[in-house]
């Protein structure tokens, strides 16, 4: 897989290094790369940049001794705080037959099965630890030398850039950025491609497409090493499953054959989050006709899965079969990504009234307790109503009964407080619903996607 302008072969290390010196027996200079020392180079950063570990300098010094035996190109290491700019050193396989070199940087192979791809990042970039979906696949040295893999739904790759830069679709196109726009072929693949310079870091975003997805890279690193690492990783880039980065919808409510309220509970999850996390879904009589539509918004987190649920409407004048489709659409051309549908039973004037959540807000900031009030357009069943508190996860974390003032036939009202707990602050979604008493099935539900917070 890995395209190699230097190939690196594995040798054993010992736990216990020692120095090893020139003697009258000359080992065999084992396989490996050669370096010529740079000015401000000494064995120990050498060691680090290609082993990721400073404390295996002895290694080199070996490889570097028995190589002078067999080429006078190189010369023994006796002193191993004496090197001079110029001197070849020979740098043995330390990290396995993949490793690459370009120029002075070494490259490893990774593989992010998730994301259905394998390339290379620097050799001496540890990966990174977060728990953070959009960092789950980067590699760092600090805060400057950062590589990151992401994918999003998607058939353009501005629409990627834009997402990886934070900014508006349009501000690629001009100078606000005060970055280069480009595009380039490397390997079987043309990347589009926004790199900006600052103080001699770089900044550099990258997406290319492929079966609706959009592949995209970031990185952060000194501007002079900026075009090696990152045309080594994209000649490198390879798709090795694209299904595993595909968007997918599953629709789990309503079931297959169900007839339908109006409005209906609609709600089901995404194997993605969808780019700026809107769906949209669509109802359709037996005859193909559009008699329902609207979009809505999901609950998750860029880089991971989401869920999704809302109160959907329709209107047909006669009782008869129908389909559910839910769909993201290209922010680009509208065309459709991915679409998931169910067959039901549309009903022309079917039982079901209208939730309405007053408080808390769209997308507010909430914490525990919080107060949810509403209204619903009939008397519940009984007089109660259920709710609940959904996290970023798509779990429950509370959940329980309000009573509804009111009178059946008018406008009844709901109030109550409700307690939550969470790890960290995320996006959540609050829930208000009937239950359906034959069945247990949802047949009225106010929805409001809201940001949840930890309890002072």
């Amino acid at each position: 897989m890995v395209k190699k302008s230097t190939v690196l072969r594995t040798i054993a290390l010992f736990s216990t290094l020692m120095l090893f010196t020139v003697n009258a027996t000359h080992a065999q200079a084992p396989d490996g790369v050669e370096y010529t020392v740079q000015a401000g180079d000494w064995l120990s950063k050498i060691a680090e940049k290609y082993f990721g570990d400073s404390a295996v300098y002895p290694t080199i010094i070996e490889a570097t001794n028995a190589k002078a035996s067999e080429d006078n190109n190189f010369v023994a290491i006796t002193n191993p705080d004496l090197i001079e700019v110029g001197q070849k050193l020979w740098i043995p396989g330390g990290q396995g037959a993949d490793i690459i070199t370009v120029g002075n940087l070494s490259f490893k192979p990774v593989e992010i099965e998730k994301l259905g791809l394998r390339t290379v990042v620097p050799q001496n970039w540890p990966a990174v630890v977060s728990a953070d979906p959009l960092f789950a696949h980067a590699w760092s040295a600090g805060l400057f030398s950062v590589v990151n893999f992401t994918t999003t739904p998607g058939n353009d790759p501005f629409v990627g850039l834009a997402r990886l830069l934070g900014v508006p679709l349009e501000a690629l196109h001009s100078e606000s950025l005060g970055g280069q726009l480009s595009a380039g072929q490397f390997g079987d693949k043309v990347w589009t491609i926004y790199a900006r310079d600052d103080d001699g870091k770089a900044s550099v975003a990258a997406a290319t497409v492929q079966e609706k997805v959009i592949y995209q890279v970031s990185l952060f690193a000194e501007s002079s090493q900026k075009d090696t690492i990152l045309g080594t990783i994209l000649e490198n880039f390879e798709i090795t499953d694209p299904l595993a980065a595909q968007q997918i919808i599953t629709i789990e409510s309503p079931a297959p054959g169900s007839t339908l309220t109006n409005p209906f509970d609609l709600r089901g999850a995404t194997s993605q989050y969808p780019f700026r996390g809107s769906l949209v879904y669509r109802v359709l009589d037996a005859s193909g006709n559009q008699v329902g539509r609207a979009p809505f918004e999901v609950v998750g987190r860029l880089g991971a899965s989401a869920t999704f649920a809302v109160q959907a409407g329709y209107l047909v004048p006669t009782d008869g079969p129908g389909t559910i489709e839910v769909a993201e659409l290209s922010t680009a051309d509208g065309t459709i990504i991915t679409i998931d549908s169910v067959a039901v039973m549309l009903v022309a004037d079917p039982a079901g009234y209208i939730v309405t959540i007053d408080d808390p807000a769209s997308y507010a900031s909430i914490a525990s307790p919080v107060q949810v009030r509403g209204k619903t357009s009939n008397k519940p069943f009984e007089g109660n109503l259920n709710y609940r508190i959904i996290d970023a996860t798509g779990q429950q974390i509370s959940q329980g009964v309000f009573q509804a003032v009111g009178e059946a036939g008018r406008v009844n009202a709901f109030d109550g407080f409700v307690e939550f707990s969470v790890t960290e602050d995320g996006p959540g979604r609050v829930e208000v619903y009937d239950i359906r008493p034959e069945d247990g099935s949802i047949f009225a539900v106010g929805t409001v996607n809201v940001w949840l917070t930890k309890a002072p």
